[in-house]
């Protein structure tokens, strides 16, 4: 133990001799040291932070696993209502299974309160959720049996930890005061534990409702999620029995499914079940594969950038290590052992790594503050927060000593095998400088490499971004915007709601700036309703195998407004109302998958829950209906006036700016009834860049982490060509006193320099090629061999390693010949 603090005070006292060598090494490090800390916080919040409940590892979830129709987010569901209840009853495996909805946005106001509606996300459970978690109150109480019995007779709330901060100042008073959602009065009877925001590592609310108000809550179109056996809203979290696996779970729980599927054929047919741990199911499995291959990207880069920066520090070791050749020979000369030399330089470089890991540690703390910042403002309130907890402290401690012994042990192993004899006679390094450069040119060119795969990966996302606002969603989006409206949460019925859809179409349409006007149930990019058809003809012998469609309803002039045409038959007409035949408009998708090479006109559907038959009357262009980078889908179009839908989405075509436009709009529906509630008031360009913030993050991460791959590589090949002009100066010198220009110095040292650059882009552009495929199904709009991305990362590199190899180039045509000759 001695020695070993005799060797840390040792490799302190020779660091502090040194301080450029040293100051360069650590941050460097701590560069790459930061940059890995700041993901790792990310992936460790997204998937490895324990939920803030009691054993999590007793938790499950049961999820439906439909073998016919998954739609383009997998075959991975929740659960229905009345399946969940039959599951929580009929199971032996579980000591209970508790439920809870999507995050539903709803408008908060406090009676009495000056400040303004506030726009909310709250999630409906069943009454047993926080027993189930094991989640205790910070004040008041969880929801009784009771409030969970009978639909609609107990509006009561928990708030969240942070809205109950923010809004009521953490007052304890909160308990019993009344709130109102969407002119519904609720009273608080608790306060959730800071820090929780429900079985998610990602998304959640700020208060939870029990299910049992879903009736006076959810929109009219979505049916009756208490009742309908087929409307699969409900996540599920429930505890197992001691002593039972997943595994028994599993079967247990498929036996159920079996059974149900048998007593209830025509919602449960083709659907079974399965059991995962908790942790599995945080983030919407269908979106978890995508975030987990985002979140290895990420990763991987900013691993890349931490290869560098320890080549860099390797590099830096090498050239203290030949300065050092007398030092070292002297040493082993008085009987130091190669061993005892080797720990001691290892000991250095641990030391080099303990203190880059602290400063990475700080830096890691800063990008996550800035990560933390960039989360959309708008539900800035609802992200789990990025911790930075132990799991992170470990991480870094250990990636700081492995670094401190990977970049140290092979300039060790180099160093201790100093030739005595030259090295006492203090004979030049210049005669066998190339080879002893060798392993510095391998890690410049593996510098070079690793800095073009970064910088390529950054360019396709970057790329991809840009791409991303020019794909083309069916329809011009410039001129439009939106603003969401829910009439039943404004005291309509449906023969009122009627009225005020048709008084606000025929008062907006008269609004200066207004081109066009329309109703419809979905917002761009976020329909969220499928149903099953059933085609006159070809009516499926089971209800799973019916195909799928996207359904939206919309009012008169909806295409109009979207300058799209009906490319075959009609548009809806005010003809189409309630008593008149029931009618439907498909898009081409849809018509070319079912009547291929006929006419879709006149062809009859029914949806899979009804007995109404649509006659198809139009046919419309397919456009994006869910993510940017979406597969044609087949949909189906309903007039509202057939289809009363009480949550409806007013779409505006302006003839200036959409977000005046919309901001008159709101002006004109408050003026109209101010107790409406209206929420997601954007144009559509606004709504597509929402969409896209989770991609902007990550090729903003993505660039900056290329960005510093490639400021370390430059200064890792500058550092390489400045030590080899300082090694050959003598060289040089007799190369100019027998005439060489400076020209020609230049020429010698770009050559050696540029050289190791170009081998290193061919190897990483061959390495970039590999990884751009795995990273194909992230790009949008973007080939993952896209050449211009190829290309200007490789032009910027190259260009970049020009200017670090010709500055030292330069300086070395300014020797003096005499002078070198002479201090030689």
């Amino acid at each position: 133990m001695d020695t070993i603090w005799q060797d840390i005070r040792y490799a302190v006292r020779t660091l502090v001799k040194t301080p450029a060598f040293t100051l360069a090494a650590i941050v460097s490090l701590a560069l790459g040291i930061g940059a890995n800390t700041t993901i790792f916080t990310l992936l460790n919040t997204l998937f490895l932070n324990p939920l803030p409940v009691a054993k999590p590892s007793e938790l499950v979830a049961v999820l439906t696993v439909a073998s016919k129709n998954a739609t383009q987010f997998g075959n991975l569901l929740p659960l229905s209502y009345p399946n969940l209840k039959d599951f929580r009853e009929r199971n032996v495996v579980l000591t209970d299974l508790a439920g809870y909805s999507p995050p539903l946005a709803l408008s908060l106001s406090v009676p009495g309160a000056t400040e303004e509606p506030q726009r909310v996300f709250v999630q409906l459970v069943t009454g047993n959720y926080f027993d189930v978690l094991g989640v205790h109150t910070a004040a008041g109480r969880v929801f009784t049996p009771d409030e969970d019995r009978t639909p609609g007779t107990h509006p009561v709330a928990v708030m969240g930890y942070g809205l109950w901060q923010r809004r009521f100042g953490g007052r304890a008073d909160v308990i019993g005061q009344t709130i109102t959602l969407n002119r519904r009065s609720f009273t608080i009877v608790g306060v959730a534990p800071e820090g929780f925001k429900g079985v998610t590592s990602m998304f959640g609310p700020e208060l939870w409702l029990p299910s049992m108000m879903a009736p006076q809550l959810q929109p009219k179109q979505s049916g009756s999620w208490l009742d309908e056996r087929a409307a699969v809203v409900f996540n599920t979290a429930g505890r197992l029995k001691p002593g039972v696996t997943i595994a028994q779970a599993d079967a247990n729980l498929k036996t159920i499914a079996r059974a149900l599927e048998q007593e209830y054929p025509e919602p449960n047919a083709g659907r079974n079940v399965t059991v995962l741990p908790i942790t599995e199911t945080t983030i919407f499995p269908g979106m978890r594969g995508m975030l987990m291959l985002a979140g290895g990207v990420l990763m991987a880069i900013v691993g890349l950038v931490l290869l560098i920066a320890c080549s860099n520090v390797a590099n830096l070791l090498l050239a203290r290590a030949a300065a050092r050749r007398q030092e070292i020979a002297v040493r082993l000369a008085l009987g130091a052992t190669r061993v005892r030399l080797v720990r001691q330089f290892v000991t250095e470089s641990l030391v080099l790594g303990a203190a880059g890991g602290a400063l990475g540690f700080m830096f890691g703390t800063w990008g996550r503050d800035l990560l933390w910042a960039a989360r959309p403002a708008m539900v800035a309130n609802n992200f789990v927060e990025l911790k930075i907890d132990g799991h992170v402290f470990v991480f870094a401690l250990v990636l700081s000593l492995v670094t401190g012994v990977v970049f140290g042990m092979m300039p060790a192993l180099r160093a201790s095998r100093v030739d005595l004899v030259g090295a006492l006679k203090l004979e030049p390094l210049f005669a066998a400088g190339r080879r002893r450069l060798s392993l510095a040119n391998v890690l410049v060119v593996g510098q070079v490499a690793l800095s073009l795969v970064a910088l390529i990966t950054a360019a396709l996302f970057l790329r991809s971004l840009q791409r991303a606002h020019t794909i083309d969603l069916g329809y011009g989006t410039k001129p439009l915007a939106v603003v969401s409206v829910n009439l039943a949460q404004g005291g309509y019925d449906e023969i009122r709601g009627r009225q005020f859809a048709r008084d606000v179409r025929d008062r907006i349409a008269l609004v200066p700036g207004i081109d066009a006007v329309s109703w419809s149930t979905n917002l761009p990019l976020w329909a969220n309703l499928y149903r099953r058809i059933s085609i006159e003809g070809r009516e499926s012998a089971k209800q799973a195998d019916a195909p799928l469609a996207v359904v939206t309803t919309v009012d008169l002039e909806y295409f109009k407004v979207l300058g799209l045409g009906v490319t075959r038959g009609r548009d809806f007409t005010g003809a189409d109302r309630d008593r008149s035949m029931p009618v439907a408009i498909v898009n081409e998708r849809m018509a070319e998958r079912y009547w291929p090479n006929q006419d879709p006109i006149g062809r009859t559907f029914r949806f899979d829950s009804e007995t109404i038959t649509r006659h198809i009357v139009g046919v419309v262009k397919t456009i994006k209906y869910q993510t940017l980078g979406e597969t044609p889908q087949p949909a189906v179009y309903l007039p509202l006036r057939q289809n009363y839908a009480d949550g409806l989405v007013l779409y505006v075509r302006a003839t200036g700016d959409p977000a005046r436009a919309i901001g008159t709009v709101q002006r004109e529906l408050r003026a109209m009834d101010g107790q409406v509630p209206l929420e997601n008031a954007a144009s559509i360009d606004d709504i597509i860049d929402q969409s896209l913030w989770m991609v902007r993050i990550a090729a903003g991460l993505l660039a900056v982490f290329g960005a510093l791959a490639l400021a370390l590589a430059s200064v890792g090949l500058y550092g390489l060509v400045a030590y080899s002009v300082n090694q050959r100066r003598r060289e040089l010198g007799v190369r100019m006193a027998l005439g060489a220009g400076r020209v020609d110095v230049v020429r010698l040292v770009l050559r050696d320099g540029m050289g190791l650059v170009a081998i290193g882009l061919v190897a990483g552009l061959g390495l970039s090629l590999v990884v751009s495929r795995a990273l194909a199904s992230l790009l949008l709009g973007v080939n993952a061999s896209d050449p211009v991305s190829f290309a200007g990362a490789s032009l910027l590199l190259a260009a970049v390693a020009f200017i670090g190899s010709y500055l030292p180039a330069r300086r070395a045509s300014r020797l003096d010949p005499l002078l070198t000759l002479r201090e030689s």
